[in-house]
């Protein structure tokens, strides 16, 4: 788990920086060719954020928080959707994903930015997990979210 706070900061703004650059491009083959990091970016960042909340939450409680994680995420889209197609109508649709994509880079860099202060709490959280799943205290102790 060593890095992967960092990870999800990083595919954050990796995610919106590629889509600010495929609101820009005006030709398709270099749009298909952007998609692919965009969605490099987007499923790096699930994973390690996956990965950290199924660390930190006890086995009794893994199944409900994933399932409030999961209907958070799912059920955020439409609203995004909805979001995103009223405002191309005034802007227009690069405009829209340009911005879109400016909101996930300060995303990430808020959260690389307060991810010191999140460090603590969440190697407390872990370690507790892998004592009681029988890893020593000490190796517990030495994992970076």
């Amino acid at each position: 788990m060593h890095g992967l706070g960092r990870w999800i900061a990083a595919s954050a703004s990796g995610f919106g920086a590629c889509l600010v650059l495929f609101s820009l491009s005006g030709s398709l083959w270099l749009s298909a060719v952007l998609l692919v990091p965009v969605g490099f970016f987007m499923m790096l960042g699930m994973a390690a954020s996956n990965t950290l909340i199924q660390a930190m939450v006890p086995d009794r409680l893994r199944g409900r928080v994933m399932a409030v994680y999961s209907m958070m995420f799912m059920g955020m889209a439409p609203l995004g959707a909805l979001t995103a197609g009223a405002l191309a109508t005034p802007i227009g649709a690069p405009a829209t994903v340009a911005l879109g994509g400016a909101a996930c880079i300060v995303g990430g860099l808020v959260f690389g930015a307060h991810l010191p202060s999140l460090r603590g709490p969440a190697r407390k959280l872990i370690a507790t997990q892998q004592m009681t799943a029988g890893a020593p205290p000490d190796e517990a102790l030495r994992s970076d979210p």
